[in-house]
């Protein structure tokens, strides 16, 4: 078992250990509830020197921007390999925002259908977001914004649906094979291209020839560098609810048969919280997302985080004389949103009586009120790449210290527990 990073590195350790005193000296430990949920993942974790451990975090905008999830990634890889980039899609080409460390380039021109949509396909891939053209032979080139040996790319995988015609894919320096379907529950066109590079590369191009007459649908593609270690993986839409990943649930069947993460974390709750919002309603809808989850990818673990404190806003209008003619300017404050604090409660109450891990993120975010004070965007619902970055590294610490709780539990029990937790 190798002890580097987290793994009992003396150095890290005692920082975990400082790190959990200040914040109990403080009067607040950032603490993740029902983390024994969590050990079998961090059983995984032990064995990231000798294999990809997948992590899907799934949300909505708070997501879908990428500082959040990128964060935790970063310090996450750091400490237990990083086995390459994981999932990505072209929100450029959807003609939305998305994580800034690569982009996607395309002569065609695209449509975009997202699980928000209310009138949307019936196949919306794993990233919960598609893109069509109708071109003949529609070409894709992914590029990442810096080159880095980080950033390698030794194999993707492509997943699009070409129709009923088996259409040809070329990619300039890769080996391809082509199976499908990738995932259960969408079409029997629907297939994956996987691209294997001789000598790792930081941006490939691939173009699909002979496709014939129909719509050419692209849903993303998942990125490896050939290494052990962590794969986070993150889909996130803006505006998403956990009522729409459940009315197309097929794109969470797709997110378990293509990623198959030992862990899934979901960052779900602020648009119900600005909706119309009935608790034990929304408690269900949190109850079948987890159902599909555990059905398809049984062996994961799952952590829940709630909201952060958003806020909503008013603007008074008053006028006031400029030189010789009154001005109309307004007065922009903000107040609580209640429905922050029953979207809260309902995933903390739901997750102790289901035996879930919950990252009670609300709580973090209220109490260190004064270091997110410049974090927020104007809005006060969203944050800015700051705010996000310093949530991601609260995410990050808050597993840090499980981690330890389960290394100590690990060790204690090492000749009697410890192969029931790395069972898969």
């Amino acid at each position: 078992m190798n002890l580097s990073s987290w793994k009992f590195n003396k150095t890290t350790f005692f920082a975990g250990i400082l790190t959990l005193t200040v914040s109990l000296a403080s009067g607040q430990a950032n603490r993740i509830a029902q983390d024994s949920a969590l050990f079998k993942f961090f059983a995984s974790l032990d064995r990231s020197d000798s294999m990809v451990v997948s992590i899907l975090h799934l949300g909505d905008s708070h997501v879908q921007a990428g500082f959040f999830p990128e964060a935790t990634a970063s310090l996450l890889q750091r400490d237990f390999g990083d086995a390459g980039r994981g999932w990505v899609f072209p929100w450029n080409l959807a003609n939305t925002n998305g994580p800034s460390d690569y982009r996607w380039n395309s002569t065609a021109r695209w449509s975009a259908d997202r699980i928000i949509d209310k009138y949307k396909p019936a196949v919306l891939g794993p990233g919960a977001i598609v893109i069509s053209s109708t071109q003949s032979s529609p070409a894709l080139a992914y590029n990442r914004r810096e080159d880095s040996p980080e950033n390698d790319i030794s194999q993707a995988e492509l997943f699009y649906d070409a129709g009923p015609e088996e259409a040809t894919v070329i990619s300039p320096g890769a080996d391809i094979n082509i199976f499908g379907p990738p995932f259960r529950n969408g079409s029997s066109t629907v297939k994956a291209a996987t691209l294997n590079f001789e000598t790792p590369v930081q941006n490939f191009q691939v173009r699909w020839d002979d496709k014939g007459s129909q719509p050419f649908h692209f849903y993303g593609a998942l990125l490896f560098n050939g290494k052990p270690g962590v794969q986070y993986n993150s889909v996130g839409i803006n505006g998403a609810m956990y009522s729409q990943y459940n009315d197309a649930n097929n794109t969470l069947v797709a997110e378990m048969d293509v990623m198959k993460p030992q862990l899934v974390i979901i960052s779900l709750g602020t648009n119900e919280a600005f909706g119309t919002l009935n608790a034990s309603s929304f408690r269900d809808q949190i109850d079948s997302t987890v159902a599909v989850i555990r059905r398809y990818q049984p062996g994961t673990s799952i952590l829940l985080t709630t909201p952060p404190e958003c806020k909503k806003v008013s603007r008074r209008a008053f006028k006031k004389k400029v030189g010789k003619k009154y001005k109309t300017f307004y007065k922009i404050s903000y107040y609580p949103n209640p429905y922050i604090a029953v979207v809260t409660q309902q995933i903390m109450s739901y997750c102790k009586e289901k035996g879930i891990a919950c990252w009670n993120f609300n709580a973090e975010n209220r109490f260190r009120e004064s270091e997110f004070a410049g974090g927020w965007s104007p809005d006060h619902i969203h944050f800015n790449v700051r705010g996000y970055q310093l949530q991601g590294r609260l995410l990050y610490e808050a597993l840090h210290q499980s981690y330890l709780k389960y290394k100590k539990y690990a060790t204690a029990h090492y000749n009697v527990n410890e192969d029931d937790l790395r069972a898969e």
